[in-house]
């Protein structure tokens, strides 16, 4: 009897174990493996390799400034506060050249709020920041999203480098037939596994590029190049919605890269003439030193997010009539990383509303929605965008 009530507990215990080891190894899978990348690249710690992480938030929005501090309280991030500004606080004589009153008032406000946290970066003399606006969302798996970026963010300006000082040794002829443009943009494209995996100590998303966009609502591609690629792509990513839902609102059209790369296909690229909307973004301490001085003091004229866009397609060295130079290095991830959330009130945006075709509850791009779960245990997070809808 008595070995018979020792085997049933020690088979209780067993079964106890193997619960617990299945709860725990689907949390760590959720979760992107923090623990694993900590050791790996850094990115496991507080501020997500970078130096510092800083958000933009409005005083009178504190539905967002505590959104945002639960989520960083779940995820183990640490951020400082950038006050937004009451664009009526700005002095006239405040404004550098441009046509500043051709603004909104609201993109006015963002403007020197985004201002503030580059002044920030540059008088703390970070060498790499993330800067958040307040109303964003991201996969709970982000650490292991950004250990992707990070490794691509290291390789890419090599390869750009390379693309731009080589002509290719076979040009085409006129008579050749035009390549398919699948086939094209696969031919200008190396995989992620392909890329070199060190890290340099302590920047693991390295220092030769200027802006990191991991946050947007659309972005162009660069042109195809199959002779020296230059964009690098991760397949078979289980955080990337299918093909249908990779649009950055409802009714819009299908973002172009979804056309022309396997489903679950993450790409990685420098910007090229048109990257919208700037949720989230990180810069170097150049980076952060040249946007300062084109947009704090040469020119504003548009709102940052579409002058942010043009200076990295190099638009804006001709509209000023500066003499051209190297553009700065500006790289994206397509689909983002961090989108806009929509909450079920439907607090908009201070700055610019939505159209009602892009109203919605949730987040584009976000499959396991940090913003969603707060207040849920990680088991009642759902996908917001199942492969099977």
């Amino acid at each position: 009897m008595l070995l018979q009530i020792h085997g049933r507990f020690f088979l209780a215990a067993i079964l106890c174990l193997v619960t617990l080891f299945f709860i725990f190894s689907l949390y760590d899978s959720r979760l992107g493996s923090s623990s694993r990348l900590a050791a790996s690249d850094g990115i496991a710690n507080k501020t997500l390799g970078f130096e510092k992480i800083f958000v933009i938030n409005a005083p009178w929005r504190t539905d967002r400034k505590d959104a945002m501090s639960l989520m960083a309280s779940f995820h183990d991030i640490s951020f400082d506060w950038v006050d937004g500004i009451d664009p009526e606080q700005i002095k006239e004589t405040a404004y550098p050249p441009g046509n500043h009153r051709e603004v909104n008032q609201g993109a006015r406000g963002c403007w020197r709020a985004h201002m503030n946290a580059l002044r920030e970066v540059i008088t703390q003399n970070l060498s790499t920041a993330l800067i958040f606006e307040d109303d964003i969302d991201w996969d709970i798996r982000l650490r292991t999203q950004l250990s992707s970026f990070a490794r691509a963010a290291r390789t890419l300006p090599s390869l750009i480098q390379q693309s731009s000082s080589h002509s290719p040794q076979h040009p085409p002829t006129s008579k050749a037939k035009p390549p398919n443009p699948t086939d094209l943009a696969q031919r200008s494209s190396i995989p992620l596994t392909s890329t070199p995996h060190s890290t340099p100590s302590p920047d693991p998303y390295g220092r030769d590029w200027d802006i990191l966009y991991l946050g947007h609502c659309g972005a162009s591609l660069p042109p195809p190049s199959p002779f020296h690629p230059t964009r690098i792509t991760h397949t078979d990513d289980p955080t990337v919605p299918v093909p249908k839902h990779l649009r950055f609102r409802s009714g819009a059209s299908q973002d172009a890269f979804a056309t022309l790369y396997p489903p679950h296909t993450r790409l990685y690229h420098r910007t090229a003439n048109s990257t919208l909307c700037l949720h989230a973004y990180a810069v170097t301490q150049r980076g952060a030193r040249k946007l300062l001085y084109h947009f704090g003091m040469r020119d504003f004229s548009q709102g940052f997010d579409f002058a942010v866009s043009d200076y990295c397609g190099g638009d804006l060295r001709r509209r000023i009539g500066e003499r051209e130079g190297e553009k700065p290095v500006c790289l994206t991830v397509q689909p983002p990383l961090v989108s806009q959330y929509w909450s079920e009130s439907g607090g908009g945006g201070d700055i610019t509303g939505t159209g009602g075709a892009g109203r919605m509850v949730g987040s584009r791009y976000v499959r396991w929605s940090a913003r969603a779960g707060l207040g849920r245990r990680w088991s009642g997070v759902g996908d917001q965008w199942p492969d099977d809808e």
